[in-house]
């Protein structure tokens, strides 16, 4: 074989060997965790900026009676984990009224375009009187909170679905006033498709052959 052959055989089989690498590289899933969209604090808009007491609360909702919450009234209990300008407390009407029950107090968000299977969500929450359970899609977490003059932290890993969920908050009240607080929630999840199609790899796994074609032409 004459230099300038040999020379482009080894230029050729560096390109194999990158290409192959790249084959594998993409035939590797690869977890491209981005946030969920469509979880809010309580008592907020759909900029994050809280609402005005009397507000009807646009992400949560009670499902017994049926009714978007309602943003508590200005002056809530100084034993109350303070409003802020990204949360504020809720309940079924303005006053924190009915007390004496047990309220379950929901909020949706979509998953689609999403890996289900790898999202998570935590947060902050405090009730009045007692938080007796998250649940995702109906399923309990275990996720319990007792008093309202500090927050609980929760976390969800799992029971989620593609597509549409539901994430509920049930809290017993036991007198005077009543109040659910939902603070800093994020979460994440995997983009449904962060594994390379198909026709990549083919088309890859072509490009490899054709330098190994060329290449046992110039041996």
């Amino acid at each position: 074989m004459n230099p300038a052959a040999e020379s482009q055989t080894g230029r050729l089989a560096k390109l194999a060997n990158v290409a192959l690498a790249v084959v594998l590289l993409a035939a590797t899933p690869v977890a491209f965790a981005v946030p969920i969209t469509g979880l809010f604090n309580t008592g907020v808009d759909g900029s994050g900026n809280a609402l005005a007491a009397g507000s009807a609360d646009p992400h949560y909702s009670l499902l017994a009676p049926s009714q978007p919450a309602t943003v508590i009234k200005n002056g809530i209990p100084g034993t109350w984990v303070p409003n802020s300008a990204t949360y504020r407390w809720i309940w079924e009407d303005v006053n924190g009224q009915p007390t004496n029950v047990t309220r379950t107090i929901r909020t949706t968000f979509d998953l689609t375009g999403l890996d289900h299977t790898t999202a998570q969500i935590a947060g902050l929450w405090a009730t009045d009187n007692t938080g007796l359970d998250i649940l995702i899609n109906g399923v309990g977490t275990g996720n319990t909170c007792v008093g309202f003059n500090s927050f609980c932290g929760f976390a969800v890993n799992s029971g989620f679905v593609a597509g549409v969920n539901t994430l509920d908050f049930k809290v017993n009240d036991f007198g005077v006033i009543s109040g659910l607080l939902v603070g800093r929630i994020v979460g994440t999840a995997d983009p449904a498709n962060g594994v390379p199609e198909p026709t990549t790899l083919l088309l890859l796994g072509l490009g490899i052959a054709g330098l190994g074609f060329a290449r046992k032409r110039l041996n």
